[in-house]
C-alpha cells in the first residue's frame, strides 16, 4: 500500500469529534484532496470506476468513511458522493474500522480526521483562518 510517511505528527490534539460550522457539499471537494494526497493518488482516482487498484480501493474507503463520520452523511450521500451504492458505503466504514487496529493506519486517520475538523470550523471557512 502506498501511504505517504507522516513521521512526529501528533493529531491527537483536542477538537470537535465531528465537523461542524461547513455544510458537506462544500468540504467534499477538501475531502478527496487531503484523503488523496495522503495516499499519494489523484483525488478523480476517488470517484473512478470499478474497484481498483487495492491502495485506489483503500483511499476511496477512507475518504468514505470520513464522509460519514466526520461529515455526518448518511451510506445513501456517502455513496452518491462516490457513485457508489449505499451498502457498499457501509462496507467501506466497516473495513477502515477494523484497520484501525494498526498503529500507523490509525495514525493516518487521526491526521486526516483533524484536518477535516480543522477544514469544518466557522473560522477556518469564513477566511478568517490562520
Amino acid at each position: 500500500m502506498v501511504i505517504r510517511q507522516i513521521e512526529d505528527v501528533s493529531c491527537r490534539e483536542t477538537g470537535p469529534k465531528r465537523m461542524e460550522g461547513a455544510d458537506s457539499a462544500s468540504i467534499a471537494p477538501f475531502l478527496r484532496a487531503t484523503v488523496s494526497s495522503a495516499f499519494g493518488l489523484r483525488p478523480d482516482a476517488l470517484g473512478a470506476s470499478g474497484r481498483g487498484r487495492a491502495d485506489v480501493a483503500f483511499a476511496r474507503q477512507t475518504a468514505m468513511y470520513l464522509a460519514h463520520t466526520r461529515l455526518q452523511l448518511s451510506y445513501v450521500d456517502v455513496g452518491r458522493l462516490f457513485d457508489r451504492d449505499r451498502t457498499t458505503a457501509r462496507h467501506a466504514c466497516r473495513q477502515v474500522e477494523e484497520r484501525r487496529e494498526d498503529p500507523r493506519i490509525d495514525s493516518i486517520l487521526d491526521c486526516l480526521e483533524r484536518a477535516i475538523d480543522i477544514r469544518g470550523r466557522p473560522s477556518a471557512t469564513s477566511g478568517g483562518g490562520e
